[in-house]
């Protein structure tokens, strides 16, 4: 091998070496950048599971309260079930006495309404 054919190697090895080492350079700029990003996508990560868990938390206060509501407003169903079950017997009651007075008193009976 003559001086000259040396020379010519060397500097294409060097034009390789720089080529890589410029790619290599890029790699780990990439990875700078994507390590970067990926401890931001951590720490978002993060905040969003203490937010789940609050989340969590109230969801499972607001059932405890439904099911506490939840007998309350059965019971109060029935009370008012009642209630009106109770009325209807004072109305019927009132009718039955009104239409004997009209009666005594020779007055026309007017039939009942029927309810919706």
């Amino acid at each position: 091998m003559t001086n000259d054919h040396l020379k010519n190697t060397l500097k294409d090895i060097k034009e390789l070496i720089e080529v890589i080492n410029h790619k290599v350079d890029k790699v780990e700029t990439n990875q700078s950048i994507y390590s970067a990003q990926l401890t931001l996508i951590k720490d978002k990560q993060s905040v969003l599971n203490d937010k789940l868990d609050s989340i969590d938390e109230t969801l499972e206060d607001h059932s405890r309260r439904l099911e506490a509501i939840a007998g309350d407003t059965e019971q109060l169903l029935m009370d008012v079930k009642g209630i009106r079950d109770e009325i209807g017997l004072w109305h019927q009651r009132d009718k039955r006495e009104i239409d004997e007075i009209k009666k005594h008193l020779d007055l026309p009976l007017i039939p009942d309404i029927p309810q919706a």
